[in-house]
């Protein structure tokens, strides 16, 4: 096999550029933003910023696709086609500005849902009032098979690069830092990936109409591997429909999953083999198809049963929402497929499409129908006087709060929600606080509000986090400082000895029982010398803070005397001091121990 020479390849790249600028750039500023993002160092509002323009280039990638090769099968004009890039990239615009993620859960759903709608549209685009159904099958199978290629090509490209920088970094004592390795992997899977696959997306769409070739490899794949699996599925669902006939119990939310995964593989086994399904000698096929519509029944029966038992006990959701909807089609689906005479396969995408869309914005959107169902809830619970039913308020606050904001709340308080959310945000943009401490504070004002007991967090557990007064540390009386938030990786050497400072869980003997506590171990030279028990300390601060609490600085994070986060070790050659910045871990109330730790600081020596 020839290899092709670089001036082809070249050629080859820049037919893609011409064909697909667009793509090719946001496939490249793609590349170089999570390039940025993986690199050191946490710059909030910046990194807020990029982490949206990635995901915008990602919609932007799919949606200037399809319009590109819907605008190349209709042979539109090139006014035509930059026209309905413009409209793209007008879009891509908007949602920048109407979605923040960092701020809504329901923006991380509605980015998924359009990723999900977009690249349904590029599934049939093209073929949108024209081509047949053998074409818009050969269209995508190319572009699966160009995918799985794309994706092959990049890990074998990476593996061996990886492999060559590792023979460098050990043959010739060159660093080779672990972030070499991300950036590398992101270069190939964002850009080598994206740009390769481009090339070879079908320009020719009358000649798919006639084209009749079938991967062997795709029936072999189907027939010993998708249909043992959904058989396996649709097994395993029968004997359990059965049971829960026999016992007349309704199903667990666990068999929606199971019901969705026999569907998908079953679409999925059905759309490969559609082109032979007609063939003589595959009877076994058009047998397979009818089979597995008639399964559909009994099990979307079940489906059904299991969505009105979630949706009847606690209200509709996101998740909820997009299970009914999914049940809806499946219902659809296997109706036209089973009395249909023109088994129209585009009606699969086209129709998973306008739901999708469906889902993201308006009154029947799936985070409007949420928000009105779990209001309501919250308002039966408020009303209601069983215990229960109290219990299960702090848990419906939190999912209003945590995706649809305060403002969710404004029938249940005459205060201005509106104005307190962003008196929020302006007091954490003038503290720079991370976007939980934000999420804390909206939760922990919604139930001073409502005056509401977090249930959940005072029995159980609950995240807590003690910060050091000072912004500076007092080097006076000390020697030399190593800081734990240092990644260089250069060595710790003073007085002669190589210093090591290690993080780490140790065992400890406590009442005949073997405990593991978090410890801070220094090593000089190879050899321990002191031995800093983190767990102690972090009790101690809740000790002293149910006696006389500290200033509160967000949702359970408090600020406390730096000299209270300090502590000391003497060995005959040093004298160490560790001073704690931050210390946080989930503490478990009922048994009063911290179940992990996070901590960090900086360790001050002084040679005796």
């Amino acid at each position: 096999m020839k290899l092709p020479s670089l001036s082809v390849l070249w050629q080859n790249f820049k037919s893609v550029v011409f064909r697909f600028p667009l793509q090719v750039l946001m496939a490249l500023v793609a590349t170089g933003v999570w390039c940025y993002l993986a690199g050191p160092g946490i710059k909030m509002d910046l990194n807020q910023h990029l982490i949206k323009l990635l995901l915008l280039c990602n919609l932007g990638l799919t949606l200037l696709l399809a319009l590109d090769t819907y605008a190349e099968s209709r042979s539109l004009s090139s006014i035509s086609k930059w026209l309905m890039r413009v409209f793209a990239i007008a879009l891509l615009t908007a949602l920048y500005f109407l979605i923040d993620p960092f701020k809504y859960l329901i923006d991380i759903f509605r980015v998924a849902l359009f990723a999900f709608a977009f690249h349904l549209l590029v599934a049939f685009a093209p073929f949108i009032k024209r081509g047949n159904l053998n074409g818009f099958w050969q269209y995508n199978k190319t572009l699966f098979l160009r995918f799985l290629m794309s994706a092959f090509y990049a890990a074998v490209l990476y593996a061996g690069l990886a492999i060559a920088l590792f023979a460098i970094d050990g043959l010739f004592n060159v660093t080779i830092k672990s972030d070499v390795y991300l950036r590398l992997f992101i270069v190939l899977s964002a850009g080598f990936t994206t740009i390769f696959f481009l090339a070879g997306v079908p320009i020719n769409f009358q000649s798919l109409d006639e084209e009749q070739s079938y991967p062997k490899g795709l029936k072999i794949f189907t027939q010993y591997v998708l249909i043992p699996l959904m058989t396996i599925y649709l097994a395993i669902l029968l004997v359990y429909e059965v049971k829960i006939a026999i016992n007349w119990e309704l199903p667990k939310g666990l068999v929606s999953t199971l019901i969705l995964g026999y569907a998908v593989f079953g679409l999925l086994s059905l759309l490969l083999i559609y082109p032979i399904k007609e063939k003589d000698g595959n009877g076994w096929i058009k047998l397979f198809s009818r089979f597995f519509y008639l399964m559909m029944i009994p099990l979307i029966v079940l489906l059904i049963l299991a969505v009105i038992k979630r949706v009847g006990n606690y209200g509709i959701t996101e998740s909820r929402y997009i299970l009914i909807i999914l049940a809806t089609w499946l219902t659809g689906i296997t109706g036209y497929f089973l009395f249909s005479k023109k088994q129209n396969i585009k009606v699969i995408p086209v129709s998973l499409f306008v739901l999708a869309l469906l889902s993201i914005y308006g009154p029947q959107s799936a985070f409007s129908i949420s928000r009105i169902s779990q209001t309501a809830r919250l308002k039966k619970l408020i009303a209601s006087k069983n215990t229960i039913d109290k219990e299960e308020i702090p848990a419906v606050v939190r999912y209003l709060v945590d995706r649809h904001g305060l403002t969710s709340l404004q029938g249940f308080t005459s205060a201005n929600l509106k104005e307190v959310e962003e008196k929020i945000y302006v007091k954490a943009e003038k503290d720079k606080s991370r976007s939980y401490e934000i999420d804390n504070e909206k939760i922990d004002t919604a139930f001073a509000l409502l005056k509401v007991k977090d249930i959940d967090n005072s029995v159980w557990s609950k995240y807590m986090t003690f910060n050091s007064a000072d912004g500076v540390v007092n080097l006076q009386g000390h020697d030399v400082m190593i800081d734990l938030n240092d990644y260089s990786q250069q060595p710790n050497i003073f007085n002669g000895d190589k210093f090591e400072v290690k993080k780490g869980e140790r065992e400890e003997v406590k009442a005949h029982d073997k405990l593991k506590v978090e410890k801070l171990t220094v090593k000089a030279s190879g050899k321990e010398v002191a031995v800093f028990n983190i767990d102690s300390l972090a009790k101690e601060m809740v000790l002293k803070h149910e006696q006389q609490p500290f200033t509160k600085a967000g949702h359970e994070t408090f600020t406390v005397p730096s000299a209270l986060l300090q502590l000391t070790q003497k060995t005959r050659k040093y004298n160490f001091t560790f001073v704690v910045r931050n210390l946080s871990g989930n503490y478990q109330k009922n048994e009063r121990i911290f179940n992990w730790l996070n901590f960090n600081g900086y360790l001050l020596i002084k040679k005796n």
